[in-house]
């Protein structure tokens, strides 16, 4: 069995929507996100626990606490010199310097002349020199201060570097901990949002979709509501015909039957007899002549405005039905039209002549607001136009004056 698609049908352009949005709807759906910028990296010095420690150690008596605090010396580290294999055996400090303003005796002490070199050891090692003035107790002691002085300013200028350097870093780490759950909190919030936003939309398909599918049934259900209503209407009028015919045929029927009885009870009181002896009893009949304005020898054939033979009811209807059947035949209602539940009728007039072709246009005699009327109305005329001329029986042919103007019903439900 082959299906056929009616485009008027509203069940077909609602299926396609839906086809569409859906598929708009899956397509939008894969659509990735964009991912955050990268960020760029800064370079962080990083130092141990242990120099951390040893860079804020203090001491838990000391009177004050230090602005900028620096680890506990005692004193300078003393500087090894690394000497080559061979050379001096015991690393003898040099003496002290002598300030230039110090004077221990009036005359100054010559210094004490430098060690032998290795090749001059062979020879005979002369008397040890005497030993050098011993400096002054109270500038070795401002020597020492200054050296303290010195290396504590150095120390302090190392801790302050190395504490700065811890700041830093601890900024540097606090901010990139800070842009860190700057940056995961936006991106829980976009994903939270694009969540948000995928259910909303996944919603709102769900509910355009189970919208469209309401109406599509509604709009089924209607079809189907109207389909049944137009078979119930055409099988009313078909029952209604078949009624009318039925009665007409009863009608028939017993107007023959009442004929006949009567002809029949004509034909047993008929008598022979009475006719002649009524005939017997009356005068011959005597014609006397035809009267008129003046004497006419010949008869008159008739004329065109003569009165001609009129059709009974049951013939005008038989003439009637032939020509509008024709009609319909050549009519073509509009498409828009034909899935109305109450299409509009069209009521054409319509003149001929005695070959079955048009002696004047034909006009329309209704009218109506219904949108579709208008369309009815100019098919309707068009086909009047184009079926003529009609077939006209001969046996109505004496009987022109009674059909050469008739008025032709155009309903759409009627063609099949």
């Amino acid at each position: 069995m082959a299906l056929s698609f009616d485009r008027s049908e509203p069940g077909f352009w609602l299926s396609g929507l839906a086809h569409v949005g859906l598929l708009a709807a899956g397509l939008s759906a894969f659509t990735a996100t964009k991912l955050p910028d990268a960020q760029e990296g800064i370079p962080v010095e990083v130092i141990t626990d242990n120099q951390f420690s040893e860079i804020t150690r203090g001491e838990i008596t000391a009177a004050k606490v230090q602005p900028t605090p620096a680890p506990r010396a005692e004193r300078v580290a003393d500087a090894h010199v690394q000497r080559a294999p061979g050379e001096a055996k015991d690393d003898v400090p040099s003496p002290p310097k002598r300030p230039a303003e110090v004077k221990i005796a009036d005359e100054e002490v010559e210094p004490a002349p430098a060690p032998p070199k290795q090749a001059e050891a062979a020879k005979p090692e002369p008397a040890p020199p005497p030993p050098p003035a011993r400096p002054d107790r109270q500038e070795v002691a401002k020597a020492e201060a200054a050296a303290k002085v010195e290396a504590a300013a150095k120390a302090e200028a190392a801790a302050a570097k190395a504490e700065a350097a811890r700041a830093e870093a601890l900024k540097l780490a606090q901010r990139e901990e800070a842009e860190e759950k700057a940056a995961a909190a936006a991106e829980k919030e976009a994903a939270d949002q694009a969540r948000a936003e995928a259910r909303a939309k996944a919603k709102a398909d769900a509910d355009a979709k189970a919208e469209l599918d309401r109406k599509i049934k509604e709009a089924d259900a209607k079809a189907k509501a109207d389909a049944k209503a137009e078979a119930d209407a055409k099988a009313k009028r078909e029952a209604e015909r078949k009624k009318v015919a039925e009665l007409k045929a009863a009608k028939a029927k017993a107007e023959a039957e009442s004929k006949a009885r009567r002809q029949a009870e004509a034909a047993d009181k008929f008598d022979p007899g009475d006719i002649s002896r009524l005939l017997a009893s009356k005068e011959a009949a005597r014609s006397s002549g035809s009267t008129g304005r003046e004497v006419q020898k010949t008869a008159s054939l008739g004329t065109e405005t003569g009165n001609a033979p009129k059709l009974n009811p049951s013939q005008r209807d038989q003439i009637a039905g032939l020509i509008r059947e024709q009609l319909i035949k050549c009519w073509q209602p509009p498409i828009a039209v034909q899935s109305a539940q109450k299409p509009p009728t069209a009521v054409i007039r319509l003149g001929l002549k005695q070959d079955g072709s048009l002696s004047t246009e034909p006009s329309l005699m209704n009218s109506s607001s219904d949108p579709l009327f208008r369309p009815v109305a100019d098919s309707a005329l068009r086909a009047t136009r184009r079926c003529a001329p009609l077939r006209i029986p001969a046996q109505f042919a004496p009987f022109y004056q009674d059909w050469k103007d008739l008025v032709v019903d155009f309903d759409p439900r009627e063609v099949g």
